[in-house]
């Protein structure tokens, strides 16, 4: 579809871009100013990125109705003076975008290892479960068990990443039980905006990891 999104729909964007090494990364970015040949948008930053402009960059516009997602050119960076935190990528418009509806939060298979704490429902003892997540999203997490496990609640979480650990509040909203593996399906609930960010990236990196295996 033809790109038509106006600044006040725009929630932020987050743009996928290569730094001098290759290596991938995801900014977050507030939205300045849409026009017909240029975005502008602001990240805070505390060192500006080493990038090579300009280059092909993803894009995915977060909306109230939903996700919007585009490739562009990212022309440059810039910051306002010298000394400021604050970083400005200009983009050039892109003339066509794509609505995802609520695909930011796509999964991706990760063997990361989680700890689930909750209750026992005849008392108020905490019990603790060590699993591993099948797959992860922004909003949620899939674990799985070698034996039947009924965890129907509220439950915290402890998700244990290569040097992070976040924890969330999450409700079961699936069992299932096949070839004699049980999964779990957890919804985060009350999870920090930084971690949301921190696991979309993870997502990205993983995904790139995928299709870069599917081309060799």
């Amino acid at each position: 579809m033809k790109f038509a999104l106006d600044i006040n729909n725009v929630n932020y964007i987050k743009i996928v871009y290569k730094d001098v090494s290759g290596t991938s990364h995801c900014s977050k970015a507030i939205v300045k100013q849409i026009g017909e040949k240029e975005i502008i948008a602001c990240t805070k930053a505390d060192i500006k990125p080493k990038i090579d402009t300009p280059q092909e960059v993803n894009l995915s516009f977060a909306c109230d109705d939903g996700l919007y997602k585009a490739t562009t050119i990212l022309k440059y960076i810039s910051n306002l003076y010298d000394d400021d935190s604050y970083v400005y990528f200009r983009l050039k418009t892109p003339e066509e975008i794509e609505y995802h509806q609520d695909r930011e939060y796509f999964r991706v298979r990760a063997g990361i290892k989680v700890i689930i704490y909750y209750n026992q429902p005849d008392t108020e003892q905490t019990q603790s479960l060590e699993c591993y997540a099948y797959d992860i999203s922004a909003n949620g997490i899939r674990v799985w068990f070698m034996e039947p496990t009924d965890i129907s609640q509220n439950v915290k979480l402890e998700i244990l990443f290569d040097g992070r650990k976040i924890y969330t509040n999450a409700h079961c909203v699936r069992t299932d039980f096949e070839n004699k593996i049980s999964m779990l399906s957890f919804k985060f609930n009350g999870i920090k905006e930084q971690d949301v960010d921190y696991i979309s990236q993870f997502c990205i990196k993983k995904q790139l990891e995928i299709k870069r295996s599917q081309l060799l």
